[in-house]
C-alpha cells in the first residue's frame, strides 16, 4: 500500500463515525483504532466539557501578565490561561457574539472562552469574579498549555 492510499484511508477514517478498522490488501494488513468512541454532533461544534480556572495566585492559572502586555507586575492584573493545548474559540459558535469583550466583568464560573483540543470543545471559565481588560489571543489560532488567554483585574 503506497503512503498516498494509506493517508487517504487515515483521512477518511478520522472523518467517519468509525472506532476501529481492519483492512486487508494483497497481504498487507492495516489496523486502525481510535481511543475514544466519536461523540455526535448536532450543532457547529462536539460536545463541550468544562474547565476550570484557579484562583489568582501562584500556579499555572494566574500569572502576572507577559507576552508583551502593557501591564505593570505590581498592577494586580492577572491571566487567565490556557488549560491545554488547542484552538482558541471566542463565541460558543461562528454566528454567536463572544463570551466576553474587554471591559466586560466576569462571575464566578462564567464561561470566557473555548478550546478545542482533539474534537472535544472545552469551555474554560473562571473561578473569581473579575474584569475583562484585554483579549491575549486570536479567535481560532492554535493555543499551548499555560499561554496567556485573556488578562483580567480581580474583585473582591
Amino acid at each position: 500500500m503506497d503512503i498516498e492510499k494509506l493517508q487517504e484511508l487515515l483521512n477518511v477514517f478520522e472523518a467517519s463515525g468509525l472506532s476501529e478498522i481492519e483492512i486487508e490488501e494483497a497481504g498487507t494488513r492495516i489496523r486502525l483504532k481510535k481511543s475514544q468512541p466519536p461523540l455526535p454532533s448536532v450543532s457547529p461544534y462536539p460536545a463541550m466539557h468544562h474547565s476550570q480556572i484557579e484562583e489568582p495566585g501562584p500556579g499555572v492559572a494566574s500569572h502576572p501578565v507577559s507576552r508583551g502586555a502593557n501591564f505593570s507586575e505590581d498592577s494586580g492584573v492577572v491571566t487567565i490561561n490556557s488549560p491545554m493545548v488547542g484552538v482558541f474559540y471566542v463565541a460558543p459558535a461562528p454566528d454567536q457574539p463572544p463570551f466576553v469583550r474587554p471591559g466586560d466583568v466576569v462571575q464566578e464560573h462564567q464561561t470566557v472562552c473555548i478550546v478545542e483540543a482533539m474534537k472535544l470543545m472545552n469551555e474554560v471559565s473562571t473561578h473569581f469574579p473579575a474584569r475583562i481588560l484585554k483579549v491575549l489571543a486570536e479567535n481560532g489560532e492554535p493555543v499551548e498549555f499555560g499561554q496567556p488567554l485573556f488578562a483580567v483585574e480581580p474583585l473582591d
